[in-house]
């Protein structure tokens, strides 16, 4: 018998926007029988993504440096 192993992804993004209208993130990765690196590198592309869709605005920048 052949045994197949399947790569189970799960990703979650939550996208809130605060009072002052600044948009953040934060996602989740989890990959069943996925290396550390495979983790990372999925993680990695969804963070790109994300920057892309949602970038930093000059007021998010000065509001995490306080």
């Amino acid at each position: 018998m052949l045994m197949e192993t399947i790569n189970k992804k799960r990703t979650r993004v939550e996208v809130s926007t605060s009072v002052k209208g600044v948009k953040t993130f934060s996602c989740t990765v989890e990959l069943m029988d996925g290396t550390n690196e495979e983790i990372l590198a999925e993680s990695d592309a969804l963070v790109a993504e994300l920057d892309k869709r949602y970038p930093a605005t000059i007021e998010a920048t000065k509001e995490t440096k306080q």
